[in-house]
């Protein structure tokens, strides 16, 4: 590992020289290198639906952007490898497969596996896109081909409401542009890789329209961790005077399979193997958004927002310690936003006042059902046969064990206003903004049990309302300097998941563990975060710009949940306060049109503020005393990438990036005695290219074949005798290539 780091940071350093000597070499020899300013970012988020962009001076909070360029030239599979190059993001693995990673910063998670709390809100085109279940998120039903835009605004916010606890992701899809193109798009590369796209787009008057498709399949690079994703975007719009309206539709159909975490006794001979084998996920989604937004004069600008959804999953998990699970779950979901922006001046001074509201209705129905493998049916056969039975009625190969539905109902209302107090209070270049914002959201679940076995068990009803308050300031001593303060307040409500398995005899139903079900009902308190933040924004040169911010998240009643294997129950609990505190700074520019680089740091401490017992996989049957002050677990302290372009001419880019992640404890060791994850540094490089009408790039991850782990938990290990508990951990694949081109006509 550490001549792997060393041979990583020595390559990255001597590139970097490499590069710059370059760079001078080239301006000595009289070649025209035009210094390139950064271009200003504008924030559309301080609406819910983005109508009057805001500069960073005037929003009290850390915000990033990454762009539809941006997305291109990374040669990413997935959301979250994009998300990658900001600062702080991290990515934890516990599927082992390209599409599933979770994704969390600020010490919060954003994931698909239900079971891991969850704090960070996704929207695409104003939609809330975390699912009703468990708040979890399908990244792999995200467009990414089809994003224009992508901003992540931290800490809670009265504008994205319920769930922001580390921020938001408010995501913008691509429509019509006034050149007419039509591209095709292929790509393939390591583990079987191969993807087949093509999109249209133009207007026709006050008309635009963008329609897209296309097939990724990859083999894997572990036994029996094929993948096929299918995908069609489509976008129509109108524009004309004030009005502006858009149209869309999303279809994705899904096969991802899940080859999930190995024993460490395992991972040592052989990294490519599937415990498990047979786990999978299979999702079928059709979304249609509205948009529409019509200037009313007077500054004043009405929007609204409407969707349907509709979200069929399959998920199969197979057990080495008791049955086979097969969940079904059948969502559909509707609702929309209606929003009231103005602006304009007061007592001559720019204000920005938003005012909206919002109510979506979701219908959840799942099925879980057990099926008999080889050795869950010979524990069966013999039960039966010893208690005088008839095994075969005894051990059907398949059996519906539960039946629940949620009718979730939310509303929510919110008033915002960003208003500039003044100019030149202390320096003739200085401007102060005061931001104020309120929220009101109520949160019903309406939950029915209709299993075939002791069915209203878990049925129950549970309501939730709360009011959240946000306040910041900005004070700007100029264009290029700047502070912001915040304070906001975020909660997330219990969903229907984490209410119908909330007892410990009560396991939870459609957990991705393949535990049986056994649904109750309890009504656990909600999650409330008091978030304190102060930032640094400067731009020292046109083509230089750095940020710092310092934060504290306070959680009260978090909730976690909570597994023992001995008696194959998971569930979840409060478990009282938690913290999430750090730092986050960034560096980045354009260096005479020839050169970009950014550097990131991130420091992230989550820790318990109570002393509790809190049962753990590790320890069957005796809970783990976690004390107040130890750390939350598969959060790394310490957090640095850094990355160099260099444009070698204008049709040919190279790049590098250096990936490093301090070492975390592994789930299940909460109170922090059993060794950490180690550290580990990723490199990875890049070529893209522009002709004429084509486009080219090559990727290169893992450059330097390092092998390390992002995820790593406990489990009883059934293949071997006396099953004993082991280290399960999840490997990161080794180096892989993918290569692609495209041609627009």
């Amino acid at each position: 590992m550490q001549g792997a780091r060393t041979q990583a940071i020595g390559a990255l350093a001597g590139l970097m020289i490499s590069w710059w000597a370059n760079g001078v070499h080239a301006q000595e020899s009289g070649v025209p290198l035009e210094i390139t300013p950064l271009p200003e970012i504008l924030v559309t988020a301080p609406a819910r639906l983005p109508e009057v962009p805001l500069s960073l001076a005037e929003v009290p909070a850390s915000v990033q952007v990454i762009t539809a360029e941006e997305i291109k030239r990374s040669g990413a599979l997935n959301l979250q490898d994009v998300m990658q190059q900001l600062p702080g993001v991290h990515l934890n693995d516990q599927q082992g497969n390209a599409y599933q990673f979770d994704l969390s910063f600020r010490g919060f998670s954003g994931t698909s596996v239900t079971g891991v709390p969850q704090g960070i809100s996704v929207f695409v085109d104003g939609v809330r896109v975390n699912e009703p279940t468990v708040e979890e998120i399908n990244f792999d039903l995200i467009p990414l081909d089809d994003v224009e835009r992508i901003e992540l605004i931290r800490g809670p916010t009265a504008i994205f409401g319920r769930n922001t606890l580390a921020g938001s992701l408010n995501i913008i899809t691509k429509r019509g542009t006034a050149e007419r193109e039509m591209v095709v798009e292929g790509s393939g590369g390591s583990f079987g890789r191969r993807k087949g796209r093509g999109y249209m787009s133009g207007t026709a008057g006050p008309f635009d329209y963008y329609v897209a498709g296309s097939q990724f399949d990859e083999d894997g690079w572990r036994v029996q961790s094929d993948s096929r994703l299918s995908q069609a975007f489509g976008k129509l719009g109108f524009r004309q005077g004030g009005t502006d309206i858009t149209l869309s539709y999303q279809f994705q159909n899904n096969r991802i399979l899940q080859p999930g975490t190995l024993p460490e006794s395992v991972l040592k001979v052989d990294r490519t193997q599937n415990f498990t084998g047979g786990d999978f996920f299979n999702p079928n989604l059709h979304m249609g958004t509205l948009n529409a937004s019509q200037r009313l004069g007077g500054g004043f600008t009405f929007a609204l927002n409407g969707f349907v959804r509709k979200l069929d999953t399959e998920q199969f998990n197979a057990s080495l310690i008791s049955e086979n699970s097969r969940l079904f779950n059948d969502t559909f979901s509707g609702g929309g936003t209606l929003q009231l922006t103005h602006e304009g001046r007061f007592w001559g001074r720019k204000n920005l006042l938003t005012i909206g509201t919002e109510y979506t209705r979701h219908d959840v129905d799942i099925r879980v059902s057990e099926e008999q493998n080889d050795r869950s049916r010979q524990q069966c056969r013999e039960e039966a046969l010893a208690a005088g039975k008839n095994p075969d009625e005894e051990c059907p190969e398949k059996q519906l064990t539960s039946v629940l539905s949620d009718k979730q109902d939310t509303v929510g209302a919110y008033i915002q206003d960003t208003a500039e107090l003044g100019r030149g209070l202390l320096l003739s270049s200085d401007n102060l903004f005061l931001t104020g914002a309120l929220r009101v959201d109520y949160v019903r679940h309406d939950i029915t049990d209709s299993s075939p076995e002791e069915p209203g068990k878990a049925t129950g009803r549970a309501s939730y309302s709360r009011v959240n308050p946000r306040a910041g300031i900005n004070y700007n001593l100029s264009d290029s300097y700047g502070f912001y303060f915040s304070y906001s307040q975020g909660w997330r409500v219990p969903a229907f998941l984490e209410l119908t398995c909330g007892k410990p005899d009560s396991p939870c139903v459609g957990l991705q563990a393949g535990v049986a079900p056994d649904t109750g009902f309890l009504k656990l308190s909600p999650v409330r975060a008091h978030n304190y933040e102060v930032g640094f924004r400067a731009r020292p040169l046109p083509w230089l710009e750095g940020s710092l911010a310092l934060y504290r998240t306070d959680v009260r009643d978090d909730i976690f949940s909570v597994s023992d294997p001995a008696e194959l129950t998971v569930f979840f609990q409060n478990i009282g306060n938690t913290r999430r505190q750090g730092l986050e700074a960034g560096l980045r520019g354009i260096y005479r049109n020839l050169l970009e680089p950014y550097v990131n740091y991130t420091f992230t401490r989550g820790t318990f503020q109570d002393n509790i017992e809190l049962g753990s996989p590790r320890t069957p049957g005796v809970p783990q005393q976690v004390a107040k002050g130890d750390q939350l677990p598969l959060i790394p302290n310490h957090r640095v990438n850094a990355g160099l372009r260099y444009h070698l001419y204008r049709w040919l880019s190279l790049s590098l990036d250096l990936t490093y992640v301090s070492s975390q404890f592994l789930r299940g060791d909460e109170a922090n005695t059993q060794s950490k994850l180690d550290d580990y540094i990723i490199l990875s490089t890049g070529l893209d290219l522009h002709w004429k009408r084509l486009n080219g790039f090559v990727k290169i991850n893992n450059l330097t074949n390092n092998r390390y782990e992002t995820f790593g938990t406990f489990a009883p290990n059934a293949k071997v005798p006396g099953e004993p508990i082991e280290r399960f951990l999840n490997p990161a694949p080794p180096i892989n290539v993918l290569v692609g081109a495209s041609y627009r006509f």
